[in-house]
Protein backbone atom coordinates (compact mmCIF):
# COMPACT_ATOMS: atom_id res chain seq x y z
CA UNK A 1 0.00 0.00 0.00
CA UNK A 2 2.76 2.68 1.05
CA UNK A 3 4.36 4.91 -1.77
CA UNK A 4 6.29 7.05 0.84
CA UNK A 5 9.28 5.03 -0.33
CA UNK A 6 8.94 6.26 -3.55
CA UNK A 7 8.44 9.15 -2.47
CA UNK A 8 11.44 9.56 -0.22
CA UNK A 9 14.17 8.14 -2.99
CA UNK A 10 12.56 10.56 -5.98
CA UNK A 11 12.84 13.63 -3.64
CA UNK A 12 16.65 12.29 -2.61
CA UNK A 13 17.55 12.22 -6.48
CA UNK A 14 16.69 15.55 -7.35
CA UNK A 15 18.77 17.10 -3.98
CA UNK A 16 21.53 14.72 -5.40
CA UNK A 17 21.45 15.90 -8.91
CA UNK A 18 21.35 19.42 -8.37
CA UNK A 19 24.11 18.96 -6.02
CA UNK A 20 26.16 16.78 -8.84
CA UNK A 21 24.92 19.92 -11.12
CA UNK A 22 26.82 22.58 -8.94
CA UNK A 23 24.34 23.92 -7.14
CA UNK A 24 24.97 25.54 -3.48
CA UNK A 25 21.66 24.01 -2.45
CA UNK A 26 18.15 22.04 -3.12
CA UNK A 27 14.67 21.26 -2.11
CA UNK A 28 12.36 18.72 -3.02
CA UNK A 29 8.84 18.38 -1.94
CA UNK A 30 7.27 15.41 -3.64
CA UNK A 31 3.71 14.27 -3.67
CA UNK A 32 2.25 11.06 -4.60
CA UNK A 33 -2.34 10.36 -4.74
CA UNK A 34 -4.01 7.39 -5.44
CA UNK A 35 -7.24 8.53 -6.12
CA UNK A 36 -11.05 6.00 -6.27
CA UNK A 37 -13.99 8.27 -7.01
CA UNK A 38 -17.74 7.13 -6.75
CA UNK A 39 -20.30 9.05 -8.72
CA UNK A 40 -23.81 9.37 -9.31
CA UNK A 41 -25.88 11.81 -11.40
CA UNK A 42 -29.58 11.88 -11.61
CA UNK A 43 -29.63 12.52 -15.14
CA UNK A 44 -27.16 9.99 -15.85
CA UNK A 45 -27.51 6.62 -13.96
CA UNK A 46 -29.58 4.41 -11.35
CA UNK A 47 -26.91 4.16 -9.25
CA UNK A 48 -23.57 4.87 -8.50
CA UNK A 49 -20.81 4.38 -10.50
CA UNK A 50 -17.24 3.27 -9.37
CA UNK A 51 -14.38 4.79 -12.21
CA UNK A 52 -11.19 3.71 -12.40
CA UNK A 53 -8.39 4.91 -10.17
CA UNK A 54 -5.76 7.42 -11.16
CA UNK A 55 -2.22 7.38 -9.50
CA UNK A 56 -0.39 10.85 -9.59
CA UNK A 57 3.09 11.99 -9.00
CA UNK A 58 3.55 15.72 -8.75
CA UNK A 59 6.73 17.50 -7.21
CA UNK A 60 8.14 20.83 -6.67
CA UNK A 61 12.25 21.60 -6.84
CA UNK A 62 14.00 24.59 -5.81
CA UNK A 63 17.45 25.13 -6.50
CA UNK A 64 20.11 27.65 -5.02
CA UNK A 65 23.11 29.49 -5.92
CA UNK A 66 26.03 30.15 -3.62
CA UNK A 67 24.59 34.37 -3.68
CA UNK A 68 21.18 33.72 -2.60
CA UNK A 69 19.50 33.11 -5.89
CA UNK A 70 16.99 30.88 -6.60
CA UNK A 71 15.04 28.80 -9.16
CA UNK A 72 11.98 26.99 -9.02
CA UNK A 73 10.01 24.57 -11.34
CA UNK A 74 7.04 21.75 -10.83
CA UNK A 75 5.32 19.61 -12.54
CA UNK A 76 4.47 15.49 -12.85
CA UNK A 77 7.30 13.55 -11.55
CA UNK A 78 7.11 9.72 -11.24
CA UNK A 79 10.53 8.89 -12.54
CA UNK A 80 14.20 9.86 -11.26
CA UNK A 81 14.46 11.00 -14.54
CA UNK A 82 11.31 13.20 -14.58
CA UNK A 83 12.46 14.74 -11.01
CA UNK A 84 15.67 15.88 -12.71
CA UNK A 85 14.24 17.05 -15.52
CA UNK A 86 12.73 19.70 -13.30
CA UNK A 87 15.78 20.36 -11.35
CA UNK A 88 17.64 21.47 -14.66
CA UNK A 89 13.74 23.50 -15.51
CA UNK A 90 14.61 25.38 -12.18
CA UNK A 91 18.36 25.83 -12.74
CA UNK A 92 17.22 27.70 -15.89
CA UNK A 93 15.51 30.24 -13.84
CA UNK A 94 17.92 31.04 -11.09
CA UNK A 95 19.76 33.95 -13.93
CA UNK A 96 16.31 35.76 -13.38
CA UNK A 97 16.19 35.80 -9.50
CA UNK A 98 16.99 38.24 -7.30
CA UNK A 99 19.98 37.29 -4.57
CA UNK A 100 18.68 37.03 -1.64
CA UNK A 101 20.79 36.06 1.70
CA UNK A 102 17.63 35.27 3.14
CA UNK A 103 17.48 32.35 0.36
CA UNK A 104 17.76 28.60 1.04
CA UNK A 105 16.52 25.14 1.77
CA UNK A 106 14.07 25.01 5.21
CA UNK A 107 16.36 24.17 8.85
CA UNK A 108 15.11 21.42 10.26
CA UNK A 109 13.00 21.61 13.59
CA UNK A 110 11.46 18.77 15.23
CA UNK A 111 7.97 18.04 15.27
CA UNK A 112 5.88 14.90 16.12
CA UNK A 113 5.48 12.51 13.32
CA UNK A 114 3.71 9.75 15.15
CA UNK A 115 -0.14 9.31 16.46
CA UNK A 116 -1.58 12.08 14.03
CA UNK A 117 -4.20 9.99 12.79
CA UNK A 118 -3.46 10.65 9.41
CA UNK A 119 -3.85 7.23 7.86
CA UNK A 120 -7.20 5.19 8.19
CA UNK A 121 -6.41 1.25 8.83
CA UNK A 122 -9.00 0.43 7.66
CA UNK A 123 -8.23 1.21 4.21
CA UNK A 124 -6.84 -1.57 2.83
CA UNK A 125 -10.02 -3.37 3.64
CA UNK A 126 -12.58 -0.78 1.70
CA UNK A 127 -13.92 -2.46 -1.41
CA UNK A 128 -16.11 -0.97 -4.25
CA UNK A 129 -19.22 -2.12 -2.66
CA UNK A 130 -18.47 -0.36 0.40
CA UNK A 131 -17.63 2.90 -1.60
CA UNK A 132 -21.07 2.67 -3.79
CA UNK A 133 -23.10 1.74 -0.81
CA UNK A 134 -21.63 5.35 0.98
CA UNK A 135 -23.37 6.82 -1.81
CA UNK A 136 -26.33 5.10 -2.77
CA UNK A 137 -26.95 4.86 0.94
CA UNK A 138 -27.76 8.80 0.92
CA UNK A 139 -29.53 8.91 -2.17
CA UNK A 140 -32.14 6.69 -0.77
CA UNK A 141 -32.07 8.95 2.20
CA UNK A 142 -33.27 11.82 0.25
CA UNK A 143 -35.53 9.90 -1.96
CA UNK A 144 -37.58 9.41 1.11
CA UNK A 145 -38.23 12.52 1.56
CA UNK A 146 -41.48 14.67 -0.06
CA UNK A 147 -40.57 17.48 -1.71
CA UNK A 148 -36.82 17.37 -2.71
CA UNK A 149 -34.92 15.53 -4.82
CA UNK A 150 -31.19 14.30 -4.99
CA UNK A 151 -29.33 15.93 -7.65
CA UNK A 152 -25.70 14.64 -7.98
CA UNK A 153 -23.12 12.65 -5.52
CA UNK A 154 -19.85 12.32 -5.53
CA UNK A 155 -17.51 10.11 -3.30
CA UNK A 156 -13.77 10.88 -3.23
CA UNK A 157 -11.39 8.82 -1.57
CA UNK A 158 -7.58 9.57 -1.80
CA UNK A 159 -4.62 8.14 -0.15
CA UNK A 160 -1.84 10.64 -0.13
CA UNK A 161 2.15 9.78 0.37
CA UNK A 162 4.56 13.13 0.54
CA UNK A 163 8.46 13.31 1.11
CA UNK A 164 10.58 16.43 1.35
CA UNK A 165 14.54 16.24 1.11
CA UNK A 166 16.89 19.10 0.84
CA UNK A 167 20.25 19.62 1.32
CA UNK A 168 20.21 21.00 4.77
CA UNK A 169 19.32 17.49 5.94
CA UNK A 170 15.41 17.98 6.47
CA UNK A 171 14.35 14.58 5.14
CA UNK A 172 10.57 13.97 6.21
CA UNK A 173 8.15 11.19 4.92
CA UNK A 174 4.48 10.71 5.63
CA UNK A 175 1.16 8.88 4.44
CA UNK A 176 -2.80 9.85 5.49
CA UNK A 177 -5.95 9.21 3.94
CA UNK A 178 -8.64 11.71 3.13
CA UNK A 179 -12.07 10.95 2.03
CA UNK A 180 -14.47 13.79 0.76
CA UNK A 181 -18.70 12.85 0.14
CA UNK A 182 -20.12 15.67 -1.72
CA UNK A 183 -23.90 16.11 -2.22
CA UNK A 184 -26.07 17.90 -4.21
CA UNK A 185 -29.62 18.03 -4.17
CA UNK A 186 -32.53 20.75 -4.56
CA UNK A 187 -36.63 21.25 -4.73
CA UNK A 188 -38.85 19.28 -7.16
CA UNK A 189 -40.10 22.32 -8.19
CA UNK A 190 -36.72 23.54 -8.63
CA UNK A 191 -36.41 27.04 -7.06
CA UNK A 192 -33.94 25.83 -4.77
CA UNK A 193 -30.69 23.45 -4.69
CA UNK A 194 -27.84 23.00 -2.01
CA UNK A 195 -24.45 21.92 -2.02
CA UNK A 196 -22.80 19.83 0.91
CA UNK A 197 -20.12 17.91 1.68
CA UNK A 198 -18.91 15.98 5.34
CA UNK A 199 -14.79 15.59 4.91
CA UNK A 200 -12.68 13.27 7.29
CA UNK A 201 -9.62 11.02 7.20
CA UNK A 202 -11.39 8.36 8.48
CA UNK A 203 -14.18 6.09 5.56
CA UNK A 204 -16.65 5.70 8.45
CA UNK A 205 -17.24 8.92 9.25
CA UNK A 206 -18.17 9.87 5.08
CA UNK A 207 -20.09 6.47 5.38
CA UNK A 208 -22.02 6.67 8.19
CA UNK A 209 -22.94 10.58 8.52
CA UNK A 210 -26.46 11.09 7.88
CA UNK A 211 -25.69 14.08 4.91
CA UNK A 212 -28.65 12.91 2.21
CA UNK A 213 -31.00 12.99 5.19
CA UNK A 214 -29.74 16.27 7.10
CA UNK A 215 -29.81 17.61 3.10
CA UNK A 216 -33.38 16.57 2.48
CA UNK A 217 -34.47 17.87 5.79
CA UNK A 218 -32.91 21.36 5.23
CA UNK A 219 -34.38 21.76 1.81
CA UNK A 220 -37.75 20.85 3.06
CA UNK A 221 -37.89 23.74 5.15
CA UNK A 222 -37.37 26.14 2.64
CA UNK A 223 -41.03 26.61 1.31
CA UNK A 224 -43.44 29.30 1.34
CA UNK A 225 -41.33 32.58 2.07
CA UNK A 226 -42.88 34.84 4.52
CA UNK A 227 -42.06 38.78 4.38
CA UNK A 228 -38.70 40.00 5.94
CA UNK A 229 -39.18 41.02 9.03
CA UNK A 230 -37.97 45.14 8.84
CA UNK A 231 -35.98 46.55 11.40
CA UNK A 232 -32.25 45.62 13.18
CA UNK A 233 -32.82 42.06 14.82
CA UNK A 234 -30.33 40.22 16.01
CA UNK A 235 -28.77 37.62 13.54
CA UNK A 236 -27.99 33.79 14.71
CA UNK A 237 -25.02 32.22 12.41
CA UNK A 238 -25.40 28.41 11.81
CA UNK A 239 -21.81 26.83 12.62
CA UNK A 240 -21.66 25.41 8.66
CA UNK A 241 -22.27 29.51 7.42
CA UNK A 242 -19.68 30.54 9.86
CA UNK A 243 -17.38 28.06 8.42
CA UNK A 244 -17.68 28.89 5.25
CA UNK A 245 -16.90 32.42 6.78
CA UNK A 246 -13.68 31.39 8.01
CA UNK A 247 -12.10 28.95 5.84
CA UNK A 248 -12.41 32.00 3.47
CA UNK A 249 -10.80 34.55 5.75
CA UNK A 250 -7.59 32.51 6.33
CA UNK A 251 -5.21 33.55 3.84
CA UNK A 252 -5.93 37.22 5.69
CA UNK A 253 -3.69 35.95 7.76
CA UNK A 254 -0.69 35.66 6.20
CA UNK A 255 2.23 37.99 7.04
CA UNK A 256 3.58 38.84 3.46
CA UNK A 257 -0.23 39.68 2.43
CA UNK A 258 -0.32 42.25 5.53
CA UNK A 259 3.36 43.61 5.00
CA UNK A 260 2.01 44.46 1.56
CA UNK A 261 -1.08 45.72 2.15
CA UNK A 262 -2.97 43.58 0.62
CA UNK A 263 -5.06 41.94 3.78
CA UNK A 264 -8.05 44.21 5.71
CA UNK A 265 -5.50 43.21 8.95
CA UNK A 266 -2.83 44.51 10.78
CA UNK A 267 -0.84 42.63 13.37
CA UNK A 268 -1.98 43.28 16.82
CA UNK A 269 -5.11 45.07 15.65
CA UNK A 270 -8.51 44.73 17.19
CA UNK A 271 -11.11 42.89 14.94
CA UNK A 272 -13.91 42.00 16.95
CA UNK A 273 -15.41 40.69 20.21
CA UNK A 274 -13.15 39.28 23.13
CA UNK A 275 -15.78 36.46 23.04
CA UNK A 276 -13.38 35.69 19.52
CA UNK A 277 -10.51 33.18 19.51
CA UNK A 278 -9.26 31.59 16.77
CA UNK A 279 -6.32 28.81 16.32
CA UNK A 280 -4.61 27.02 13.64
CA UNK A 281 -3.92 23.79 14.77
CA UNK A 282 -1.88 21.43 11.99
CA UNK A 283 -1.14 18.82 14.97
CA UNK A 284 -5.00 18.05 16.03
CA UNK A 285 -5.35 14.42 16.05
CA UNK A 286 -7.37 13.06 13.00
CA UNK A 287 -7.79 16.66 11.37
CA UNK A 288 -8.72 16.92 7.65
CA UNK A 289 -5.49 19.46 7.76
CA UNK A 290 -3.52 17.74 10.30
CA UNK A 291 -0.07 16.99 8.96
CA UNK A 292 3.96 16.67 10.22
CA UNK A 293 5.25 19.22 7.98
CA UNK A 294 4.36 21.15 5.35
CA UNK A 295 5.82 21.63 1.66
CA UNK A 296 8.61 23.06 3.10
CA UNK A 297 9.45 20.28 5.63
CA UNK A 298 8.43 22.33 8.34
CA UNK A 299 6.10 21.01 11.00
CA UNK A 300 2.93 23.75 11.69
CA UNK A 301 3.26 25.51 14.55
CA UNK A 302 0.04 25.82 17.02
CA UNK A 303 -0.88 29.74 15.73
CA UNK A 304 -3.49 31.61 18.21
CA UNK A 305 -4.67 34.32 14.80
CA UNK A 306 -6.95 35.55 16.65
CA UNK A 307 -6.69 36.18 20.49
CA UNK A 308 -9.39 37.74 22.75
CA UNK A 309 -10.49 39.90 19.44
CA UNK A 310 -7.32 41.08 18.24
CA UNK A 311 -5.06 39.55 15.72
CA UNK A 312 -2.45 37.19 17.11
CA UNK A 313 -0.21 35.32 15.28
CA UNK A 314 0.58 35.37 11.36
CA UNK A 315 1.60 32.89 8.67
CA UNK A 316 5.26 33.58 7.42
CA UNK A 317 6.93 31.31 5.23
CA UNK A 318 10.80 30.23 5.50
CA UNK A 319 12.84 33.25 3.89
CA UNK A 320 10.69 35.64 5.30
CA UNK A 321 11.14 34.05 8.93
CA UNK A 322 15.07 33.96 8.47
CA UNK A 323 14.15 37.84 7.28
CA UNK A 324 12.49 38.55 11.00
CA UNK A 325 14.83 36.64 13.02
CA UNK A 326 12.20 34.15 13.90
CA UNK A 327 10.83 30.62 12.54
CA UNK A 328 8.83 29.68 9.78
CA UNK A 329 5.05 28.83 11.17
CA UNK A 330 5.01 25.61 8.87
CA UNK A 331 1.91 26.92 6.66
CA UNK A 332 3.62 26.87 3.16
CA UNK A 333 1.72 25.15 0.14
CA UNK A 334 2.34 24.35 -3.07
CA UNK A 335 -0.11 27.70 -4.29
CA UNK A 336 0.32 29.51 -0.83
CA UNK A 337 -1.09 29.49 2.25
CA UNK A 338 -1.28 26.01 3.93
CA UNK A 339 -3.55 26.71 6.32
CA UNK A 340 -4.08 23.96 9.00
CA UNK A 341 -7.07 23.04 11.44
CA UNK A 342 -8.89 26.33 12.28
CA UNK A 343 -10.53 25.91 15.89
CA UNK A 344 -12.56 28.73 17.21
CA UNK A 345 -13.30 28.60 20.62
CA UNK A 346 -16.55 27.86 21.76
CA UNK A 347 -19.26 29.28 24.49
CA UNK A 348 -20.98 27.75 27.32
CA UNK A 349 -24.64 27.66 26.97
CA UNK A 350 -26.31 26.34 24.68
CA UNK A 351 -29.27 27.64 22.16
CA UNK A 352 -31.71 26.80 24.19
CA UNK A 353 -30.25 28.70 26.73
CA UNK A 354 -29.30 31.72 24.81
CA UNK A 355 -32.98 32.48 22.61
CA UNK A 356 -35.33 33.48 25.65
CA UNK A 357 -32.55 36.62 25.84
CA UNK A 358 -32.90 37.75 22.43
CA UNK A 359 -36.26 38.36 22.01
CA UNK A 360 -37.45 38.30 18.44
CA UNK A 361 -34.22 37.18 16.18
CA UNK A 362 -33.43 36.19 12.78
CA UNK A 363 -31.34 33.04 11.21
CA UNK A 364 -28.80 32.46 8.79
CA UNK A 365 -29.11 28.74 8.01
CA UNK A 366 -27.10 28.34 4.96
CA UNK A 367 -25.14 30.09 2.11
CA UNK A 368 -25.91 30.41 -1.53
CA UNK A 369 -22.72 32.02 -2.42
CA UNK A 370 -19.82 29.97 -4.04
CA UNK A 371 -16.18 31.13 -5.36
CA UNK A 372 -14.67 34.18 -4.00
CA UNK A 373 -16.61 37.07 -5.32
CA UNK A 374 -18.65 37.25 -1.92
CA UNK A 375 -15.50 38.20 0.26
CA UNK A 376 -12.59 41.01 0.08
CA UNK A 377 -9.61 40.07 1.58
CA UNK A 378 -8.22 43.60 1.02
CA UNK A 379 -10.93 45.35 2.12
CA UNK A 380 -12.92 43.19 4.29
CA UNK A 381 -16.02 43.13 2.85
CA UNK A 382 -18.70 40.51 3.23
CA UNK A 383 -21.56 39.96 0.82
CA UNK A 384 -23.64 36.87 2.16
CA UNK A 385 -26.19 35.72 0.53
CA UNK A 386 -28.14 33.03 1.97
CA UNK A 387 -31.47 31.23 3.24
CA UNK A 388 -33.42 33.67 6.40
CA UNK A 389 -35.43 32.01 8.88
CA UNK A 390 -37.50 34.34 12.05
CA UNK A 391 -37.22 33.43 15.48
CA UNK A 392 -38.12 33.63 18.93
CA UNK A 393 -37.97 31.31 21.77
CA UNK A 394 -40.03 28.36 22.25
CA UNK A 395 -41.64 29.09 18.47
CA UNK A 396 -41.20 27.20 15.39
CA UNK A 397 -38.68 29.23 12.98
CA UNK A 398 -40.62 31.08 10.15
CA UNK A 399 -38.64 31.08 6.31
CA UNK A 400 -38.43 34.41 4.78
CA UNK A 401 -36.63 33.50 1.10
CA UNK A 402 -33.31 34.19 0.32
CA UNK A 403 -31.46 37.63 1.14
CA UNK A 404 -28.46 39.34 1.64
CA UNK A 405 -26.59 40.62 4.11
CA UNK A 406 -24.38 43.28 3.73
CA UNK A 407 -21.18 44.10 6.44
CA UNK A 408 -17.44 43.41 6.92
CA UNK A 409 -15.39 40.73 8.95
CA UNK A 410 -14.66 43.24 11.42
CA UNK A 411 -18.25 44.15 11.88
CA UNK A 412 -19.22 40.71 11.95
CA UNK A 413 -16.60 39.52 14.63
CA UNK A 414 -17.31 42.48 16.65
CA UNK A 415 -20.94 42.23 17.08
CA UNK A 416 -20.81 38.86 18.32
CA UNK A 417 -23.20 38.95 21.75
CA UNK A 418 -22.96 35.06 22.32
CA UNK A 419 -21.19 32.07 21.71
CA UNK A 420 -22.74 28.61 21.94
CA UNK A 421 -21.63 25.58 23.18
CA UNK A 422 -22.76 23.68 19.90
CA UNK A 423 -19.13 22.84 18.74
CA UNK A 424 -19.52 21.03 15.12
CA UNK A 425 -16.65 20.16 12.75
CA UNK A 426 -16.95 21.40 8.88
CA UNK A 427 -13.86 20.15 6.82
CA UNK A 428 -11.09 21.53 8.73
CA UNK A 429 -12.84 24.08 10.84
CA UNK A 430 -14.57 23.84 14.43
CA UNK A 431 -17.18 26.69 15.13
CA UNK A 432 -20.28 26.66 17.15
CA UNK A 433 -23.48 29.01 16.74
CA UNK A 434 -23.12 33.13 16.91
CA UNK A 435 -25.39 35.80 17.75
CA UNK A 436 -24.61 39.00 16.52
CA UNK A 437 -26.03 42.31 16.99
CA UNK A 438 -25.73 45.35 14.85
CA UNK A 439 -26.21 43.68 11.26
CA UNK A 440 -28.95 44.69 8.65
CA UNK A 441 -30.79 42.34 6.24
CA UNK A 442 -31.84 43.32 3.03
Amino acid sequence: MSDTPQCDSLAAAAVAYAADSGFSGAEAHVEHTLTRVVTWDSAAVLSAVSLPAKSRARAEVRVYTGDGRCGTASGDASTEQAICSLVDKAGLGVSDSTPSRYAGPASRYGQTDVGLGLLDRRYPAIEPENREDAVNEHIEDLRSIAGVEPLAFRYTEVLRSRAVASSSENNRAEQGTEYTLYGKAGTTDGQHVIEQSVQSRIFADVASLPLGADMGIQLSRYRDPQPLVEGELPVVFEPRVLAKIIEAVAPAFARDRVDAGQSFLTEGRRIGSEKLHMIDDGLLIGGLRTRAFDARGVPSLDLPLIREGSVGALYQGTELARELDGRPSGHEGKDGIWHGNLVLRAGTRSRNMIYPDLGPFLLLDDLTVTGSRWFDLASGKLRLKGHFFSGAAGEEPVYLGVHTLTTTFVDLWSGIREVANDQRRFGAVDVSTWVVDGLKVG
